[in-house]
């Protein structure tokens, strides 16, 4: 093989891989199993330790649904966004296993 199609190929191996990679990114529920991420009294997740480019993308990501959502709940309802957030904290702290972080009233990450 010529130098320049060995080089082509392993190119296309590696633009291979970087579109694959997404599909292996972690999950949410792997984040909040492994202590990485944890759920904020802000109704937001928020990154516990281990930050990582995938962690911050995963935590964005997340982050913009929930804010999303509360907004539709808060205009149905003629509230404020805070306190659908606020309600929602409460909500996700109690759906939590055993293990996993959440932050107390005063920011202080506490494990379930």
């Amino acid at each position: 093989m010529k130098p320049s199609f060995k080089k082509l190929l392993a190119g296309l191996f590696s633009l291979t891989l970087l579109i694959a990679l997404p599909a292996a990114a972690i999950t949410l529920k792997e984040a909040q199993s492994k202590g990485i991420v944890g759920e904020a009294n802000s109704g937001y997740i928020a990154v516990v330790q281990g930050s990582s480019p995938e962690v911050d993308a995963l935590v964005a990501e997340v982050n913009a649904k929930r804010k999303r959502e509360y907004a539709a709940i808060a205009k149905r309802n003629n509230i404020d966004i805070s306190q659908v957030a606020a309600r929602a904290a409460e909500k996700l702290e109690a759906r939590l296993s055993r293990g996993e972080y959440f932050q107390d009233n005063l920011g202080r990450w506490k494990q379930k």
